[in-house]
Order: C-alpha cells, then structure tokens, then sequence
C-alpha cells in the first residue's frame, strides 16, 4: 500500500493463471447437470400440484349427491357398475402410514394445506435454479476469458497506479478525520 501512495507501478495477473479454462469448463458442467437434476425434481413436484388441485376439486364436488355410479374397476382389464355412497367420508394419508376419517370439508382444507406446501417447495426450487444459472454463466465467463488470456498469456499488461494513490490518500484522510 506504500508503494500505491507513492506512485508506484503495477502489473496486471492473467486470469487464465488464477482459473484455467479446463477447471472453469468442468465447473460449468457440473453445474448444469445439476440444474437438470433440479429441473426434473421441479417437474416432479408440479405434476403432484397438478394432481392435488384436481383432486381437490374431486373431493369438492363428490358430497354434492349421497351416492354416484360409477364403474368398479375389477383386476386389470374388467369393469362392473357399482355405486359411491358415504360420500362425505375419506380417509386421508396424515403421514408414516396413519390415516384418519375426514369429511370432505376438512380433507380440501388438509389437501389445501399440503397444496402450499407443495408450492413453496416450487418457489425454493426456482431460487435455487435462478442461483445455480448465475453460477454457470459465472463459470462459462470465467472459461471464456481464462481462454482468451491462455492465448494472450505471453504480454504483461504495466500501468500507473496515480489515480489509485490518490485515491487511497483521500479514503486515508478521510479514515483519519472519520
């Protein structure tokens, strides 16, 4: 720092010295790979908001009427007609294998509530996507220059280091008075 408020001169490091390209290219691919990873977990989790909204929907509207027809699957290729009744009544997953009768008012409001989780697990998995893009578009930067100063690797850049000095003399005057 002496030598800077002195005037002194300086040389510029080569970034390709710091980062060379082959590390900041892996970097970048090993980046991408886990933002495909991240996108398909996304996918997943949009396709259970998807069911969840339409099964609230479903639960919704089945206590309309005390009983539906409706076609009974019977093993993989047979239908026989049969009938929903009790049609305020389900029995909801609570977690770890335990289930509990729930009307279909409480079971919209727990399907609801799973249905914000779901969302909010949406919004963490965009930000950490938003997050890990920036990430890669640092480290094909960082390649893309690393390789461009390999190739100009041989030149030192020299400058004057006035203007810095005199800048840190004024940021010193003013640490001294402050």
């Amino acid at each position: 720092m002496e030598e800077a408020a002195t005037g002194g001169r300086g040389t510029v490091t080569p970034f390709a010295s710091m980062f060379p390209a082959s590390e900041a290219q892996k970097a970048a691919k090993r980046v991408e790979e886990k933002i495909g990873e991240k996108q398909k977990e996304l996918d997943s989790i949009k396709e259970f908001v998807t069911e969840n909204t339409s099964l609230i929907t479903l639960v919704s509207r089945l206590p309309d009427e005390l009983n539906h027809d409706i076609m009974v699957p019977f093993g993989k290729a047979a239908f026989f007609p049969g009938r929903l009744i009790h049609t305020n009544e389900f029995m909801v997953l609570l977690g770890d294998g335990y289930y509990a009768e729930r009307t279909a008012k409480q079971t919209v409001e727990i399907l609801t509530r799973r249905g914000k989780a779901l969302d909010s697990q949406v919004e963490s998995l965009m930000a950490n996507m938003k997050d890990l893009k920036a990430e890669a578009s640092f480290f094909d930067v960082t390649a893309s220059e690393a390789a461009v100063d390999d190739k100009n690797n041989d030149k030192k850049v020299e400058f004057e280091d006035d203007e810095y000095a005199r800048i840190m003399s004024d940021w010193m005057n003013w640490r001294r008075k402050n």
